[in-house]
């Protein structure tokens, strides 16, 4: 199954300011945000044959299920690029997401710029290692 050529991303944020902050980031990037705001309509949507080119999910949902979505995520599409936008130390992640090569993690007080520069990796364009 192809991703999205239309350089589409799937958030999902619990918290408000966060996911508008975030879909602000991703249009002024040239992506088309989709903003979910709980689990269950992201793994419905998930299941559709017309998936996104990437997701940013937040460790820090609601009832502790983000390791939940990016099983599904990666269950559903293994080789989709998930870029992990939150405040948790990287080291405190599961092993399961920083080594997996098809994600990055970007901490949220790092700003705009290495948010939107996560998102241009996970739609195609270069991201510095790091």
């Amino acid at each position: 199954m192809e991703f999205d050529a239309v350089r589409q991303v799937w958030i999902v944020e619990d918290e408000p300011d966060a996911a508008a902050l975030a879909a602000e980031l991703c249009r002024g990037s040239g992506v088309e945000p989709t903003v979910f705001r709980a689990p269950l309509p992201f793994l419905a949507a998930l299941r559709s044959d017309d998936p996104p080119a990437a997701v940013v999910l937040d460790w820090r949902l609601e009832h502790e299920l983000s390791a939940a979505l990016f099983l599904a995520t990666r269950h559903r599409f293994p080789a989709m690029r998930v870029v992990y936008w939150t405040g948790i130390p990287a080291d405190l992640l599961p092993g399961m997401i920083r080594a997996d090569a098809s994600t990055r993690i970007v901490d949220k007080a790092a700003g705009a710029l290495a948010f939107e520069a996560a998102v241009r990796w996970a739609v195609g364009g270069a991201m510095p290692a790091g």
